[in-house]
């Protein structure tokens, strides 16, 4: 089976909800690609890992959106235009880059003309979404007037853009002669208020959590367009570039409506033979104060005796059963860190249950990497005249397997078992709060 892997990078990055548009286009197109999380230290250790696992696209988010440039040798207009990439993608054998936020707005704002008549656009806060949003502006052939506190920011703006800037003192006067509005402003941050709109007016939202303004659609009118519309928007394309099909708007929107997510607090832990499940996942346990469980260990307290006899005396499939039965008792738990075997993700029922059931972390290294120093007396797959060659051909086979039910995939070469820990906890305290 083979399965081509997307991504998207970032740090953090668990947060995203890429995967939840991709893997729905992807499901409703029948394709066999999927698309994970990529937590990385750097621009450089994502692209890494890109090639390593020969990946086909990924996207890119903060902060490593100006940082992957220097690792690509093409760059679309908008993408030079902007001084940021958020897609990457292999073509003719080199790595480009591309921008589509400035694609998503240039789609969300088509969708009314009307307000494209007027020529014009406020665009409030001048952080890193605002120079997306004044390309996609001027690129609609708008004016573009940028009102924020920062000074130095807008200065810079006009500068590069040619924009016109206010502060944003000013803001309540500027409003009622602009219909096209576009705040880009963290979460919680409100500039002015949404009743000082009419219902003339056009809004989008760069912040798809809570909007200041949907309270007020119903009761002035206006026309609203929100984060959600501008991260489905620039998915759309970057599908496209990645996989050569096409997809709709729609069917990402379903798969955003359809997705049902509550931290289970059980975390398990994938990955090759010798990648280090076992020591990072202890260490790992002790950070998150969760209990910590070898799978391959109690299987051997359990039947009572090694793997490796096991395997002799009673077979693979009688193995992989105990396996599966195993998780489906541990994925009614939690506080609970699970080191996963080799091959557990070989079983399908298991791939489910890992998908649905845990955070499911995947820790990512290549055959020679995992087998460097490795004893192999209790790996009765290495138990070869080439384990170096076998351990490859293996890894190759069960990528798709990793792929299929990791929430993310995490780097692990050259690191400590203590790196890995971190790395790992950092990831999961930032995105869920434990």
């Amino acid at each position: 089976m083979q399965t081509n892997i997307l991504a998207v990078t970032g740090n953090p990055v668990l947060h995203s909800l890429s995967p939840v548009l991709m893997n729905g286009a992807i499901k409703a197109n029948n394709l066999q690609y999927r698309y994970l999380r990529l937590p990385a230290n750097s621009a450089e250790e994502a692209i890494k890992v890109f090639k390593l696992l020969e990946m086909k696209g990924m996207n890119v988010t903060a902060p490593f959106k100006q940082d992957v440039i220097p690792f690509l040798a093409q760059l679309t207009d908008n993408a030079k235009k902007a001084g940021a990439v958020n897609c990457v993608y292999p073509k003719n054998g080199v790595l480009c880059g591309d921008n589509t936020d400035i694609t998503g707005v240039e789609i969300c704002l088509k969708r009314y003309p009307e307000f494209l008549k007027d020529g014009k656009m406020l665009v409030v806060g001048s952080g890193g979404a605002t120079k997306g949003v004044i390309i996609a502006g001027q690129n609609l052939g708008l004016k573009v007037t940028v009102a924020a506190r920062n000074q130095e920011a807008l200065k810079k703006l006009q500068e590069r853009f040619g924009v016109m800037i206010e502060p944003l003192q000013n803001i309540e006067n500027l409003i009622v002669n602009y219909k096209i509005i576009v705040q880009a402003l963290p979460s919680g941050v409100k500039a002015f208020d949404p009743e000082l709109l009419t219902k003339d007016c056009l809004i989008l939202d760069a912040n798809y959590k809570d909007s200041i303004f949907e309270p007020f659609i119903n009761k002035i009118g206006f026309k609203f367009l929100s984060g959600k519309d501008w991260l489905v928007n620039q998915a759309v394309p970057a599908f496209e570039t990645f996989t050569g099909s096409s997809t709709s708007a729609d069917t990402m929107y379903q798969a955003l409506q359809n997705y049902t997510f509550k931290y289970s607090k059980r975390i398990a832990l994938t990955g090759f033979m010798g990648v280090g499940k076992t020591t990072s996942g202890k260490i790992l346990a002790k950070l998150t104060g969760y209990r910590f469980v070898d799978m391959d260990d109690e299987i051997e307290a359990q039947e009572g005796m090694k793997i490796t006899e096991i395997f002799k005396t009673k077979g693979e499939d009688y193995f992989r059963k105990i396996e599966t039965d195993m998780l489906r008792r541990y994925a009614g738990e939690q506080n609970i860190i699970l080191s996963c075997g080799g091959g557990t993700v070989k079983n399908a029922v298991n791939q489910e249950i890992l998908r649905n059931d845990f955070v499911t972390i995947w820790l990512y290294a290549t055959a020679r990497y995992c087998i460097d120093g490795l004893d192999i007396s209790n790996r009765p797959l290495l138990q070869c005249d080439n384990p170096l060659k076998a351990a490859e051909t293996m890894l190759s086979e069960r990528i798709p397997f990793y792929a299929s039910c990791a929430y993310a995939v995490v780097c692990v070469e050259h690191l400590k078992t203590e790196q890995i820990a971190q790395k790992v906890y950092e990831q999961i305290s930032r995105t869920f709060g434990i």
